[in-house]
């Protein structure tokens, strides 16, 4: 299974649980067990929550790509940057002399 494959999963697991809580929330209310106040509440804190672990599962996704391309030798934009800037800097060298 590849990184994609588990993002997928990840997602699809996640959107599942939404789901079912959110059943979970109107069943309480229909039961009385929550006000409508306190469901609106939790289904905007769970949505809250929901997106901070979004955020925390994009850069943990990113950092894991940075090393693998690192372990591979791949030049990232940045060094490919600082290498235009440095040759950039030889060739006004180059021309002032």
């Amino acid at each position: 299974m590849n990184i994609e494959d588990l993002i997928k999963v990840g997602i699809g697991s996640a959107f599942l649980a939404k789901e079912k809580l959110q059943e979970f929330i109107e069943e309480a209310k229909k039961r009385g067990e929550l006000t409508q106040q306190e469901a609106q509440k939790l289904i905007e804190d769970l949505k809250n929550e929901s997106e901070e672990k979004l955020q925390e599962l994009k850069k943990m996704i990113e950092e894991e790509v940075k090393k693998q391309l690192n372990e591979l030798g791949v030049a990232t934009k940045e060094d490919i940057e600082k290498l235009s800037k440095k040759i950039e800097e030889l060739e006004n060298l180059i021309k002032n002399k």
